[in-house]
């Protein structure tokens, strides 16, 4: 079987530009020990069967006009999923590790390790795979699917599933401001996780008449201010990417990305929270998902023509990314054991050294900061102020009875 690639598809080989590998890596770690390997092999091979990418690999022909495909074969679980004994290794180092190792380019593009660390309490599951099999959401839903002792429901990701949902984003044109953390990457990674209950931070941007997605935007972006101030930075303008997934697309990378200007969040967080989600609700009606595939095109020509690691390291339309992915709100069981925390990991790429990778799953908020060696000692404090500000977010719940924390018309400052 030989399909072609989609525009998304050329668009994430495109920018597999270095100097890390152009990866996604999930690490879940279970409250409990190291599953079977020999399970986790027949867990995926039901996977395997029912999408096809999992056995394909990319073709890229050798002149200049062909189009890159498909090209779906067997796999060899064997080697696709191996067990790794690593007694009192920290899981979240491995997963980085494991984010900037090259893939084997003879072997379909993803890997599954099961990380034995020596502990009857604590085990963890590594998966890694080249961003052009499928996006965040994709790759959650089918692990999920794949590995969890009950059937969970999350077959075919769309708006509503994926990173951010479409009324949840507003695209904001203009450039981003200077700052310091913008400035080329090179190669390594550092990563940080943090957990935050995830009703109770619904709760609390609910006052404000926001959701989840507006309390991420404006945590991050009120923590890269910050940071953007202990560097001497100017504190200007701030514009988040953050990727939307193409309503109705089903595994793979229908993937639109907006760009969000977030209002300055030095004051009150209920006014500037309220101020943000007001600006994403008027967006609902702006947004045009047909129009999504201009810009994996515009990626592909640039790339064509030689320009686009130049773009990439020069761009100013953004300041940093977050991405989200929202999973079921009940706990899970995955491989007997419960599944106590999520790890997800993409490389910085470009001029962008700082990003907020996220996930709801079981009832918490699991995002993990993830920054370029350009912006590495500041991983700590962006995790500390994320953590914050979703906690004053939360916080606005228990606000005493009386106070109105309903949005309030009024001009929208940023």
């Amino acid at each position: 079987m030989v399909d072609r690639l989609t525009v998304f598809d050329r668009a994430e080989l495109a920018t597999d530009v270095g100097p890390n590998p152009r990866h996604i890596t999930v690490l879940l770690v279970l409250g409990g020990p190291a599953p079977d390997v020999v399970d986790v092999r027949r867990r995926l091979e039901r996977a395997v069967e029912s999408q096809p990418r999992l056995t394909a690999r990319v073709h890229r022909p050798r002149g200049p006009f062909g189009a890159p495909t498909w090209k779906v074969g067997t796999v060899e679980l064997s080697l696709q999923v191996v067990h790794r004994t690593l007694p009192g290794a920290d899981p979240v180092t491995v997963a980085v590790e494991d984010l900037v190792r090259p893939l084997p380019e003879d072997r379909p593009a993803w890997r599954l390790t099961v990380l034995d660390i020596g502990d009857d309490a604590r085990s963890a599951l590594v998966w890694t795979s080249h961003h052009v099999l499928g996006n965040g959401p994709s790759l959650l839903g089918l692990l999920l699917d794949a590995l969890s002792d009950a059937p969970i429901g999350t077959a075919r990701p769309s708006v509503r599933r994926g990173s951010v949902r479409a009324g949840d984003a507003l695209a904001h044109n203009g450039r981003a401001g200077r700052s310091p953390l913008l400035r080329p990457v090179t190669g390594g990674v550092t990563a940080v996780s943090v957990t935050v209950d995830r009703a109770a931070v619904r709760a609390g941007a609910r006052t404000c008449g926001a959701t989840v997605n507006d309390a991420l935007l404006w945590a991050w972006a009120r923590a890269f201010g910050r940071a953007d101030l202990a560097r001497a930075g100017p504190g200007e303008r701030i514009v988040i990417s953050v990727p939307v997934t193409v309503q109705g697309s089903g595994f793979g990378n229908h993937v639109g990305a907006l760009r969000i200007a977030v209002p300055k969040g030095d004051g009150d967080p209920a006014e500037a929270l309220a101020a943000l989600a007001a600006r994403t609700r008027r967006a609902k009606s702006r947004i045009r998902p047909w129009t999504w595939p201009l810009a994996p095109f515009g990626v592909c020509v640039a790339a064509r023509l030689g320009l686009l690691p130049v773009v990439l390291h020069r761009q100013r339309l953004i300041s940093t990314v977050v991405t989200h992915a929202p999973g079921p709100e009940a706990p899970v069981r995955m491989l007997g054991a419960p599944l106590v925390g999520t790890v997800p990991l993409v490389p910085p790429v470009g001029n962008v050294t700082t990003c907020a990778v996220a996930v709801s799953l079981g009832g918490r908020l699991d995002v993990a900061v993830v920054c370029s060696p350009e912006s590495a000692d500041l991983a700590d404090a962006l995790a500390r102020d994320l953590r914050a500000g979703l906690d004053g977010i939360a916080a606005l719940a228990a606000a005493p009875p009386g106070v109105d924390r309903a949005p309030k018309a009024s001009r929208l400052p940023g």
